[in-house]
């Protein structure tokens, strides 16, 4: 059975009685010096690291391919990971599925979560919602000033964007309470929510939870969640804030050989979404989209790279 099968429709989620963390969670605007005194913006040193791997990459202007003599067809991210010591480094897709030289960004041991955003649908990020050591949830724009939304959001011990949700245009946000409640909230331009949906309890019982884009070529985001057993799972999108899921596609056993999977949209450049798994041993998988809704969404494994089990975060 769906762990969705609990979901409501229409807006009555919206007006659930929400406990004390929901008047922190939605609607703050304390000010970004609430997570940080004098915070810089992330988002906007990656995506000057980012024009700095593309120049490297393809030999040319900053606004060239990732890989010399292609372009990506469809929301393509760059991979981002940080190591014990904080320190993050961007990795940007070389087109095969694996990634070029990486280019250090600095420290992100303040951050105990971060996810990328494409607001402006252009393919390319534009946005980090990132959460603080500190519970702090802030969205660092490239294009603004970082925006504090408020405390709390340490109650969620999972937080990311698998893109377009909630059928508005900007990118909406997962977060699983410590409960296992998933919650959803949709967007604004800005980067603040609307009241938060309650998507179903029992998402506990999933070791990882991923995706960013549309898996299954039917034009709406879906993610992939792995049970404790190892059976990874794909949740169908529907583009509903009110029930964004479908009925659950069972991919196949074995996936809790991963520690971690991360959704970074098409890293080959086909047009169809991938996915990136990193094993115990530190070891990188990328696996190649399908774009179908028949059969797996995804092809069979690649191995692109080693020595990852060093990275705290990757998004």
């Amino acid at each position: 059975m769906a762990i969705l099968s609990g979901r409501k429709g229409g807006r009555a989620l919206s007006r659930i009685a929400v406990a004390a963390i929901a008047a922190a969670l939605v609607g703050t605007t304390a000010g970004a010096a609430s997570a940080d005194s004098t915070p810089s913006s992330a988002a906007k040193t990656a995506q000057s690291a980012q024009k700095t791997a593309k120049a490297k990459q393809s030999g040319s202007s900053a606004n060239s391919s990732f890989a010399a003599g292609e372009t990506p067809t469809a929301e393509t991210f760059p991979l981002i990971a940080a190591d014990g010591s904080g320190q993050a480094y961007l990795y940007p897709p070389n087109g095969t599925g694996g990634f070029g030289e990486r280019v250090a960004l600095g420290d992100y041991s303040k951050f105990s979560q971060v996810t990328k955003v494409d607001n402006n649908k252009d393919g390319a990020f534009d946005a980090f919602y990132e959460l603080y050591t500190n519970g702090h949830l802030v969205y660092d724009s490239v294009d603004g000033t970082p925006k504090d939304l408020g405390a709390g959001w340490d109650a969620y011990n999972l937080v990311f964007s698998a893109g377009d949700l909630g059928g508005a245009p900007a990118d909406d946000l997962i977060a699983r309470d410590k409960a296992g409640v998933l919650w959803l909230y949709t967007a604004n331009a800005d980067g603040s929510f609307a009241p938060r949906v309650k998507l179903g309890a029992g998402w506990g019982a999933m070791t990882k939870i991923a995706g960013r884009g549309d898996m299954n070529g039917d034009g709406k985001a879906d993610i992939v969640a792995v049970d404790n057993s190892g059976v990874a799972w794909l949740y169908p999108g529907t583009g509903n804030w009110a029930a964004p899921f479908g009925n659950r596609v069972k991919l196949g056993a074995g996936w809790n050989t991963y520690n971690k999977l991360v959704g970074l949209g098409d890293l080959d450049f086909d047009g169809k979404v991938d996915l990136v798994g990193r094993d115990a041993s530190g070891d990188l998988w990328f696996y190649p989209g399908t774009g179908t809704t028949a059969g797996s969404p995804f092809k069979d494994r690649v191995k692109v790279g080693t020595g990852w089990n060093g990275m705290r975060l990757m998004f």
